[in-house]
């Protein structure tokens, strides 16, 4: 018992230091987003609905005073917009009107989860930081019933996420090209 106390108390401080480099690399994160001109990315979203899974490719744009999340998949609603601005949402399309419905009673949808989940990057509390292999991983909680696990690779940009709704995942976002253009 003696020689196993001091290897898991190593063990402790070893695991705190990796969660205080992951905290870090949030924290930077967090940071480039507040100070970027822009950021935009695509992802392939799945949502979970208790009696349908619904797909979509999305691609999301953000410039200092609005976002834009547009469909890109499946062809039958590609082009969709929905417009985000001071907290408001419109969408728009040729009078078309996609209502996936929601997925949780404060309006989680496929179409309002990339702005969730990058609002959570930059001012969600941090609950829990972990590696997985080359990558680092947290627990975000934005609100109450919501919380997200972002994966970020080695250069800190955003490869995957989940998004639970009272401790049930009910969205699945696969990010590609993500790109943040500083203010210069």
């Amino acid at each position: 018992m003696r020689r196993i106390l001091p290897l898991l108390m190593i063990s402790l401080v070893l695991l705190c230091g990796c969660a205080d480099k992951g905290e870090e690399g949030f924290n930077q994160l967090a940071q480039s987003i507040g100070e970027a001109q822009s950021v935009s990315f695509t992802a392939e979203v799945t949502a979970e609905y208790a009696d349908k899974t619904a797909q979509f490719t999305l691609k999301l744009d953000k410039s200092s005073d609005a976002i834009t999340v547009e469909v890109l998949k499946p062809e039958s609603v590609k082009g969709i917009k929905a417009r985000v601005i001071d907290g408001t949402a419109q969408l728009e399309y040729d009078g078309a009107i996609l209502d996936i419905g929601e997925l949780n009673d404060e309006g989680l949808s496929p179409m309002s989860a990339l702005p969730v989940l990058l609002d959570a990057m930059q001012n969600g509390h941090i609950d829990i930081v972990w590696t997985d292999g080359d990558c680092t991983a947290a627990r975000i909680i934005p609100s109450d019933d919501i919380s997200i696990t972002l994966w970020l690779d080695g250069e800190l940009k955003p490869t995957n996420a989940e998004i639970s709704c009272e401790e049930k995942t009910a969205v699945f976002v696969n990010i590609q090209n993500w790109e943040v253009s500083k203010n210069e």
